[in-house]
């Protein structure tokens, strides 16, 4: 990670000074997919240094909604990955061990006060040895982490919460891939075996929220078969941590991914006990400047975007899967992909969606890119469908 000849000559009574690094962090302490950074170093004469990177993406969004708002919208927005400034702070190498810290704070523009919008992703520490790396703390996951690393979604907009969003956007979470998200976790990753690597992680596991008295029952003539069901999902206990795993192996020109996990849910009392579980594969391969790729995902017991995104104990199954081409000239890259996502909690194909989008980025320098985007996304049964026209840019340290 640290690109050691940059700082061979330094006396040691210099003072800290500035110099570039050759490679970013992985995508696992970044949590995005971007063009590769030169990351901003510090040194100090006694062997510590600091790194700071990070991106800086703008949209805007002009939207045709359908059901139910039936309305046009125009919005500013980050896009799928928020504002990013990322500290790295590196410790001098002891005893064979590079200890490294990696604080990470994002930001949404949002109109008026946008203060909740401010949070930390990453806060961890990574510990690498001749035994590979172990990372300590909250970050990215690695269920799903190797799809998400898609042009389209990862450096665009992608899905949109809806003509009033105020937050980064989705990507093609549900309508390609299953989101790692960012989770207080202990995660190993293996050394490089020619091209073979390997992570397997220890997780907080993922908590169902509280569940309300639907609105159209009245709460206090509640059936004993519906306050058992509300009283069964808030008894709900964790007490064994998520497991996730990915094995990826890449080549000069394709690369090969599998990842899975496990989290299981028990309860207390009028609950049934299930298990969350998820496997994808994918791949890209890349012919000169022609680039191609795709995954498959499935889930059980917690729909097609995020762990715990519900309460689900008859485990019924979902899916996501999209299918990416891109083709670079010069500066310019132009890219289609298309994604669908299944989900068999909801009665007929209301909760099925699908994620057309169609782009074009153009790399000013090499550190700021220009962006156009064109989403559309179908449902099953054309609720919540819209089109959208998009340009942005982003700044990339």
């Amino acid at each position: 990670m640290i690109d050691k000849n940059a700082f061979a000559d330094t006396p040691s009574r210099r003072p800290l000074r500035k110099a570039p690094l050759a490679a970013a962090l992985s995508l696992m302490v970044a949590g995005m997919a971007s063009p590769a950074m030169a990351e901003v170093s510090f040194e100090s004469d006694n062997g510590w240094k600091v790194g700071v990177n990070g991106h800086l993406p703008v949209f805007a969004v002009f939207g045709n909604y359908d059901e139910p708002t039936d309305e046009d919208s125009f919005t500013i927005t980050t896009g799928f990955n928020p504002a990013t400034l990322q500290t790295n702070i590196y410790a001098p190498e002891m005893n064979g061990l590079q200890v490294s810290g990696h604080f990470q704070m994002n930001a949404n523009l949002a109109p008026g006060d946008a203060d909740d919008d401010f949070r930390s992703r990453v806060s961890e520490i990574a510990v690498a040895g001749n035994f590979g790396t172990v990372n300590i703390g909250k970050g990215f996951g690695i269920f799903g982490t190797p799809a998400i690393g898609d042009n389209g979604s990862g450096l665009g907009v992608g899905l949109i919460g809806g003509p009033d969003t105020d937050t980064a956007t989705a990507g093609r979470i549900g309508n390609g891939y299953f989101y790692a998200n960012f989770t207080p976790r202990v995660i190993y990753t293996s050394n490089d075996f020619g091209g073979l690597q390997f992570k397997v992680g220890l997780f907080s596991p993922s908590k169902l929220g509280d569940k309300d008295v639907p609105a159209a029952l009245d709460a206090n003539n509640l059936t004993p078969a519906e306050q058992a069901a509300i009283d069964g999902f808030n008894s709900a206990e964790y007490t064994m941590p998520r497991i996730e795993a990915n094995v990826v192996y890449t080549a000069d020109n394709f690369s090969l991914w599998s990842s899975g996990f496990t989290q299981d849910i028990d309860f207390r009392a009028g609950g049934k006990d299930y298990t969350m579980s998820g496997i994808d594969f994918g791949g890209s391969v890349s012919l000169g400047d022609l680039a191609v790729r795709g995954n498959y995902s499935m889930t059980s017991g917690t729909g097609n975007a995020v762990f715990a995104n519900r309460f689900d104990p008859d485990e019924e199954d979902a899916s996501q899967w999209y299918v990416e081409t891109t083709y670079k000239i010069n500066k310019t890259t132009l890219g289609v992909s298309y994604g669908e996502g299944e989900d068999d909690i909801v009665a007929g194909n209301g909760n099925d969606t699908d994620l057309t989008m169609l782009f074009a980025r153009y790399a000013a320098t090499d550190n700021f890119t220009l962006l156009a985007e064109y989403t559309t996304l179908g449902t099953g049964n054309g609720e919540g469908e819209y089109n959208a026209i998009i340009f942005g840019s982003q700044l990339t340290f």
